[in-house]
């Protein structure tokens, strides 16, 4: 479907999206993106189709995108990266290819990104990763290979990860994760194996994750999920099954979701969407997003 060529919709805060654009820079991915944003600038990875290095491009908040670059460090991948920032860091995370070990590698805002290193607690996936940030700990979040449970490991600002815990609630998923933070909550959401629902759990900075429920909404998916937060909502993106529409859902800070609704701008795809947000816009990317003809 598309072209996978790189695309992106944005909104400001508490209004509609407005439309689908091609990422400048004529990138190209046959994987989802992932996106994160460090002071001024919005940051978005792509993996390449036929070499699997792993490329980056970023734009200053209300500025266009520049052009792709490969991220320092010599890395490859088979799955999509995942994104997110800490202090004055930018982390992106990334499962390798023929070990399954999941890697990281991070830049101090500015300037080039350094060594790929393996996260420590020996853990591995065969699914993209998830990242967020809350308080002074950055979170990565991944699946088992053959249990299909649903893994967290932490570090504070600076310091090595830790160990890899399986998140409390006992949930499973055969896709993806997706993560974010807002308030003093951290969340994680995943989509159901054998149902395709949408589920979500949460921990308080500091505190062990609860249960896992069913997103508000009714929504379903065949792909993993995007997560973001902009003001006091948390975001939620998600793509249909049958007819590949971008969805998203919100719920105010401590509050249930809504209704699952159509992004604006039209857009189809068939892989799995990115969110972040900068300044007071909410961004959602894509590959390949086709915006079918008006009749």
């Amino acid at each position: 479907m598309g072209d996978n060529s790189i695309y992106v919709n944005s909104a400001a805060n508490n209004r509609p999206f407005e439309g689908w654009t091609e990422v400048q820079g004529g990138g190209t991915t046959n994987a989802a993106l992932a996106a994160a944003s460090l002071g001024n600038r919005l940051y978005v990875f792509a993996k390449g189709i036929a070499d699997n290095k792993i490329y980056v491009n970023s734009a200053a908040d209300g500025q266009p995108f520049g052009r792709w670059a490969e991220v320092q460090g010599g890395g490859t991948t088979n799955a999509a990266l995942a994104a997110a920032s800490l202090g004055n860091r930018l982390y992106v995370f990334a499962k390798g290819i023929a070990d399954n070990k999941i890697y990281v590698n991070s830049a101090a805002d500015g300037q080039p990104f350094g060594r790929w290193a393996e996260v420590q607690g020996g853990g591995t996936t065969n699914a993209a990763l998830a990242a967020a940030s809350l308080g002074n700990r950055l979170y990565v979040f991944a699946k088992g290979i053959a249990d299909n449970k649903i893994y967290v490991n932490s570090a504070a600002d600076g310091q090595p990860f830790g160990r890899w815990a399986e998140v409390q609630g006992g949930g499973t998923t055969n896709a993806a994760l997706a993560a974010a933070s807002l308030g003093n909550r951290l969340y994680v959401f995943a989509k159901g194996i054998a149902d395709n629902k949408i589920y979500v759990n949460s921990a308080a900075d500091g505190q062990p994750f609860g249960r896992w429920a069913e997103v508000q909404g009714g929504g379903t998916t065949n792909a993993a999920l995007a997560a973001a937060s902009l003001g006091n909502r948390l975001y939620v993106f998600a793509k249909g099954i049958a007819d590949n529409k971008i969805y998203v859902n919100s719920a105010a800070d401590g509050q249930p979701f809504g209704g699952w609704t159509q992004v604006q701008g039209g857009g189809i795809t068939n892989t799995s969407l990115a969110g972040a947000s900068l300044g007071n816009r909410l961004y959602v990317f894509g590959k390949g997003v086709k915006v079918p003809a008006r009749v």
